[in-house]
């Protein structure tokens, strides 16, 4: 499984540094994945919540090649597997960093060399921040809360007869404190749809959505 290859690159940690650092736990891939900055953690938050990617690796590989007599070395963020079978390679970087001289190096190497394979290179940039925001929330509730099994059918019925607001469907299915984690469960594995550009309370109209 591609879950089971360990990163090309092992991300440093030293006193002073920067970055934030630590590890991801994917319900999607099954696995703890390393990050090396907040904006790397949102992204794989963003991967777990997109039901067009089938899984991911982070630090998949490490390109090597040769321009002018020197050797340049240069390891991708990400591998996306997506639902369709095409496979995405990306950096996630923030977009001062892009123009950079090291980097539009390192990126102009990795375009070429994937499109030699049929596979993508992207530069990966965050939405916009209530997506962000609405998206950071709910990843809290994407593991399966206590009372899914009682809470999840009504929540379900009462959306296939219609809209309903987030507060007035927490009440018809019964206790709001004990339905709304079922609820914002169901709403990050796609059972749920809601327009995410708007921020999420409980005048936020939800729908019912078709399971795949």
């Amino acid at each position: 499984m591609l879950s089971d290859l360990d990163p090309a690159r092992k991300i440093p940690n030293y006193h002073g540094q920067r970055h934030r650092i630590g590890f991801y736990a994917s319900t999607k891939v099954g696995a703890h994945l390393p990050y090396e900055s907040g904006l790397e953690r949102l992204r794989l938050q963003f991967l777990d919540f997109d039901r067009g990617v089938t899984t991911y690796l982070t630090q998949p590989f490490t390109l090597e090649w040769q321009a002018a007599g020197k050797t340049y070395h240069y390891t991708p963020d990400l591998l996306v597997i997506r639902t369709d079978g095409s496979r995405v390679v990306e950096d996630v970087k923030p977009a001062r960093f892009h123009h950079t001289a090291r980097n539009a190096r390192a990126f102009e190497a990795a375009r070429e060399a994937m499109s030699s394979i049929g596979v993508a290179f992207e530069l990966w940039a965050p939405p916009a921040p209530t997506v962000v925001r609405n998206v950071q929330y709910l990843a809290g509730y994407r593991r399966m809360p206590a009372g899914l099994r009682e809470y999840m059918r009504p929540v379900l019925a009462a959306l296939r007869e219609g809209p309903h607001t987030l507060d007035v469907l927490s009440r018809v299915a019964g206790t709001p404190a004990l339905a709304l984690p079922v609820i914002y469960h169901l709403i990050w594995h796609h059972r749920i749809g809601l327009d995410l550009t708007q921020p999420l309370h409980l005048s936020t109209r939800l729908n019912w959505q078709a399971a795949r």
